[in-house]
């Protein structure tokens, strides 16, 4: 894969576009790994974030009583 492009005969305008091109095609292909790496991630259903330590009953989540 090339490290540099050869803009020698092209517009200071032009480069400034490619240069743009270059960085959201970076940024897309960063999206993506990102994409790929969250839906590689397990999710916890077991943890219940609001802290209530020991067991519960049904009775006591649900206020049956």
């Amino acid at each position: 894969m090339a490290d540099t492009i050869n803009v020698c005969d092209l517009p200071e305008e032009d480069v400034r576009i490619l240069e743009l091109w270059v960085e959201r095609l970076r940024a897309k292909v960063k999206r993506q790994r990102q994409a790929q790496r969250e839906r590689k991630e397990a999710v916890d259903f077991t943890t219940w974030p609001l802290g209530v330590k020991g067991k519960l009953t049904r009775e006591e989540i649900y206020d049956y009583l």
